[in-house]
């Protein structure tokens, strides 16, 4: 089994609910299958080329401009081909907003690609990465449940994009209630952590 972990929090583990329950994901599952390779990208430290107008027509085929340019396509390539490597990708993130941050949208905008990860046919759409899973880690300031999950367009979208490319297989390990501090919040993590441990020992 090949893992890809995506970080997408700038604080450290020590003060990010979505990066300890990462961790305990990531930790329990290494204790389950020794024999998996893990892969990281942290999305703060390691470059994600943003699209800009130099690199937007490059990502759609056109040479790139100039070697700055061809520089960032290169790592994009390198980005998307640990994706496309990897059997089971796990996203750790928070909730900014109601979406994700900055840098995950630059990290999905870099692995959604035509002809890579999706492609179109004369019935529509098709996702070309079936078969992978993904595990999404996930803390939020609010608890977006009953009248109020219509604000979380963060999960929503993070599985319209998976299932766009092919990854049905999503589990979420939520951390709601965040901004509550004190008691609630560290109750609210332990679950999310107890609930990482099972699902990494079912894998």
């Amino acid at each position: 089994m090949k893992v890809l972990r995506v970080l997408a929090n700038p604080k450290p583990v020590e003060q990010s609910a979505s990066l300890r329950i990462e961790q305990a994901f990531t930790a329990a599952l290494k204790r389950k299958r020794p024999e998996a390779a893990f892969t990281t990208i942290d999305l703060y430290r390691d470059e994600i080329p943003l699209l800009d107008a130099k690199l937007l027509p490059a990502f759609f085929g056109a040479a790139p401009a100039d070697k700055e340019t061809e520089r960032k396509r290169a790592r994009q390539k390198e980005i998307l081909d640990q994706f496309l490597a990897a059997d089971l990708l796990v996203i750790a993130t928070p909730m900014w907003n109601f979406n994700g941050p900055p840098m995950l949208k630059a990290f999905m905008d870099t692995i959604l690609v035509a002809g890579k990860t999706f492609k179109y046919t004369a019935t529509g759409p098709l996702g070309l990465v079936s078969g992978k899973k993904a595990v999404l880690c996930i803390a939020s300031g609010g608890v977006y449940e009953g009248a109020m999950a219509s604000l979380d367009t963060l999960a929503p979208m993070l599985k319209t994009q998976l299932g766009f490319i092919g990854i049905t297989d999503v589990t979420e390990l939520r951390a709601p209630g965040q901004g509550s501090g004190g008691e609630k919040a560290a109750a609210s993590t332990a679950a999310a952590i107890a609930k990482a441990q099972e699902v990494a020992a079912a894998f």
